[in-house]
């Protein structure tokens, strides 16, 4: 008897997710052991085709034609902030590069923001739907997204939109040669807020950076369904907090536009006696805006949400930057 289609079942937590990072854009990562495993709390890349029907003029008033346009590959990937499995992730959505450097029995891995120029211009993804020995690669991928929350009573979540050159369906597995770290995500307990360097109480955070990558008709070129190039333009960086007022020294900050670094440190497992699993996000320099708090119901406590603007310290210098992450693993490179 045939197998009728849609008769089994497949299930997600049966799926496996793999990261590697690409040296050419668009080109696969071909070994495996240059793929990183991943833990995923959920992963939406699809394939999308454009279709029209073609308009025009016949015997019939339904139409009778089709085409096939612009191949779209994108979606979202979930994760709890990991001090091994964010790396690659992060270095994505900051477009820069990572440099690794040994610290006692630990490596340190510091995230530049950059241009999508540099020793990692993009990223590839190999992701099983299922139990089946089917698995989707995904090429030429670039975050044009990142969200990172933490806030009282949680682990602290990565979301990251991505965008792909194209996508490809192969019959082959290779879970058994994949390894998860054993290592685990961060919690908002293990979280520290400083600002110039004090550190602050804060009940919960949201970061996000925008690309802004172009993917629409100006990113392709005429012969291909697929997109030839994905430039970023203008970085946004938006990072806001939440904090109960009890004093008004974050509105005379706000008064006298002055500005500081910041910094969100989260501090995990020791490695050894010389460190413990450490992701430090540095924003150069900040602007407070909207501190006031507001006054809710008579049994609430009062809270500010303040938001900052986030710029570049030193432009127009080798060592100026406006976001920076710094990692400490036990992962020599990412380099690979």
């Amino acid at each position: 008897m045939a197998f009728v289609r849609g008769e089994g079942a497949e299930v997600a937590v049966r799926s496996y997710v793999a990261i590697g990072r690409e040296t050419t854009y668009g080109t696969m990562n071909s070994t495996s052991a240059s793929m990183k495993a991943l833990e995923p709390l959920s992963c939406t890349f699809r394939t999308d085709i454009t279709t029209q029907k073609v308009d025009s003029l016949s015997t019939n008033r339904g139409p009778s034609r089709r085409v096939t346009l612009d191949k779209t590959v994108a979606g979202t990937i979930e994760q709890n902030l990991h001090p091994e499995e964010s790396v690659l992730l992060v270095a994505s959505a900051l477009g820069g590069s990572i440099t690794s450097a040994s610290s006692s029995s630990a490596y340190q891995h510091i995230v530049e923001s950059g241009n999508f120029d540099v020793t990692i211009p993009s990223v590839c993804f190999v992701v099983r739907k299922g139990t089946s020995a089917k698995d989707w690669n995904y090429t030429g991928g670039r975050c044009n997204s990142m969200k990172i929350t933490g806030n009282a009573g949680e682990l602290v979540r990565c979301s990251y939109d991505m965008i792909f050159q194209d996508s490809t369906l192969l019959t082959e597995d290779f879970s058994t040669e994949l390894s998860i770290s054993t290592v685990l995500p961060f919690t908002y307990v293990q979280g520290v807020f400083t600002y110039s360097a004090v550190t602050e109480y804060i009940t919960g955070f949201e970061l996000t950076v925008n690309n802004n990558l172009k993917s629409d008709k100006d990113a392709r070129h005429l012969g291909s369904n697929i997109i030839s190039t994905l430039p970023a333009t203008r970085r946004d960086i938006e990072f806001k907090i939440t904090q109960r007022f009890d004093t008004t020294s974050t509105y005379d900050r706000f008064i006298d536009n002055s500005f500081a670094a910041v910094r969100l440190k989260f501090s995990g497992a020791s490695i050894s006696t010389s460190g413990v699993y450490e992701c430090q996000i540095d924003l150069a320099k900040v602007y407070m805006k909207s501190p006031d708090p507001e006054l809710g119901g008579s049994g609430d406590i009062l809270m500010s949400e303040i938001e900052y603007d986030v710029v570049v310290n030193n432009p127009h210098t080798l060592s100026g930057y406006d976001i920076r992450f710094t990692f400490l693993n036990t992962t020599a490179t990412y380099n690979i």
